[in-house]
């Protein structure tokens, strides 16, 4: 199956729509592996994107014996998946003809908010780093 947009009757693309939820783990277990897998895969993303900057080759990446899979412990799905998302990613900044090399994973804004504060207001600044950290791994 080819990957693309979707269309609807008149060739108008389909409206999202995402959802939202929270995850109850009974197990403590279950919650920590769920927060390590999620922590690799942003990471995988975050790597994706560079080496994709640099021009490595898509498939070579996602190997059972690449990088992706040795590094952070992903199964080839997941990898692909990671692939998938940092490349959308950079084309989505080349066709806002940003310069690609300028992307900050968690955001911009949070990370300048960081910069300002210096730990001038320490509650403030360990709020505003655990926030910044936690939209960094994606959790």
């Amino acid at each position: 199956m080819k990957r693309g947009k979707k269309k609807g009757k008149k060739g108008e693309p389909k409206p999202y729509t995402g959802l939202e939820a929270l995850l109850v783990f009974p197990d403590h277990g279950d919650y920590v592996a769920t927060l390590d897998l999620m922590r690799r895969f942003s990471s995988a993303v975050r790597y994706g994107y560079n080496r994709l900057l640099e021009g490595e080759d898509r498939k070579a990446l996602k190997r059972e014996d690449g990088p992706l899979c040795t590094l952070f412990h992903l199964n080839t799905r997941y990898a692909d998946d990671a692939l998938l998302k940092a490349e959308a990613l950079l084309t989505s900044q080349r066709e806002l003809r940003e310069n690609p090399r300028k992307v900050v994973f968690g955001g911009r804004k949070l990370l300048a908010d960081l910069a300002r504060l210096k730990r001038s207001n320490l509650p403030l600044y360990e709020r505003k780093k655990a926030e910044w950290r936690e939209r960094r791994k994606g959790t």
